[in-house]
């Protein structure tokens, strides 16, 4: 099969780009490099970089190459941005997503893996939350990727297209020989966060420390981006043998307060760290916790690297052996 990874020299494209290549897969990435890096797409794969937002882009793009399906990774992902700037988002997020259906649709390409995401739930009424529990956005964010789920579903009624949504939980880590891993601009995830304050002996700020949880901090459920790349292939498989549109969550069922996480990286670094309480993020729910069993019952997915030693060791491996990041910022 043939793939195109837009998004593809991201955090979770590049990882997924991995995995395709290990299961003898043809991969094209398609990014336009503005979060993006160069050095986390292996060399031997085909870079296209552009914007999806651009239609000839895409037309030129589905023009010369032949995709079996598309897994789509591109997009902004920052709650609190989302919040202060919500037309970004559904510019990017929505309009763009759209763009790239439509495209598909033109080229005959027929299967779409879609990176969808837990904040499509707001505060959830119940934990963990089953795949079926009502969708109620409190950011942009959430807002945008419900959207898009809503936009697949409605075309995969009326035309040949079909989807799989995956709604991850946190993705974290990074490859477990630490050569490959997460490098954002503007880092706004807790693992990287609370290592840069282990390396660089700052203090790390706790956003929040008043949340309806055991120790006041909130809670998510950190899912590897091995596990959830596994989770993508499966989903590529059931569309290959025809499965219907359809969404599922991605997480493990566990969940750890942004507190036990700062806990976890003292313990894995050696570093005692200073952590400082800051005020919370708008948009962040209290606790966040998935039920990934239809996941697990209709694909045979499990995570199998999930635990948070493991995610917190690899990801200290890549930030330690690589502390600039990919270096091309």
């Amino acid at each position: 099969m043939k793939i195109l990874v837009t998004g593809g020299a991201g955090y979770i494209g590049s990882q997924m780009v991995r995995q395709l290549l290990e299961n003898k897969m043809e991969v094209v990435v398609a990014d336009s490099l503005e979060n993006g890096h160069r050095a986390a797409i292996p060399a031997n794969v085909p870079l296209r970089v552009g914007d999806i937002g651009d239609e000839k882009f895409l037309n030129d793009l589905f023009a010369r190459e032949k995709f079996d399906a598309v897994i789509h990774f591109a997009g902004y992902i920052a709650v609190k941005e989302s919040v202060e700037n919500p037309l970004k988002y559904f510019r990017n997020n929505v309009e763009k997503t759209i763009r790239l259906t439509s495209a598909m649709l033109q080229a005959n390409v027929t299967r779409l893996v879609f990176s969808s995401s837990a904040a499509i739930y707001g505060n959830p009424t119940q934990v963990p939350i089953p795949d079926d529990h009502p969708k109620q956005p409190i950011n942009p964010y959430g807002e945008s990727k419900y959207l898009i789920e809503k936009v697949l579903h409605w075309l995969g009624a009326a035309t040949p297209l079909r989807a799989i949504s995956l709604r991850y939980f946190n993705a974290c880590g990074a490859a477990l020989d630490g050569a490959f891993g997460e490098d954002h601009p503007d880092e706004g995830h807790i693992i990287p966060l609370a290592l840069h304050a282990a390396q660089n002996g700052k203090p790390f700020l706790l956003f929040g420390d008043d949340y309806k949880t055991r120790d006041g901090a909130c809670v998510r459920d950190y899912i590897h981006v091995i596990d959830l790349c596994d989770a993508h292939l499966r989903a590529l498989d059931a569309l290959t043998r025809g499965h219907a549109t359809d969404a599922y969550n991605v997480g493990t069922g566990r969940g750890f307060s942004n507190r036990a996480i700062a806990e976890s990286v003292r313990r894995v670094t050696g570093i005692d760290f200073e952590i400082q309480i800051a005020p919370r993020r708008p948009g962040d729910p209290d606790e966040l916790v998935a039920d990934s069993s239809r996941l697990q019952k209709e694909f045979g997915w499990q995570p199998r690297h999930s635990d948070l030693e493991t995610i917190v060791g690899s990801a200290w491996q890549w930030h330690k052996s690589h502390p600039r990041g990919y270096g091309d910022r």
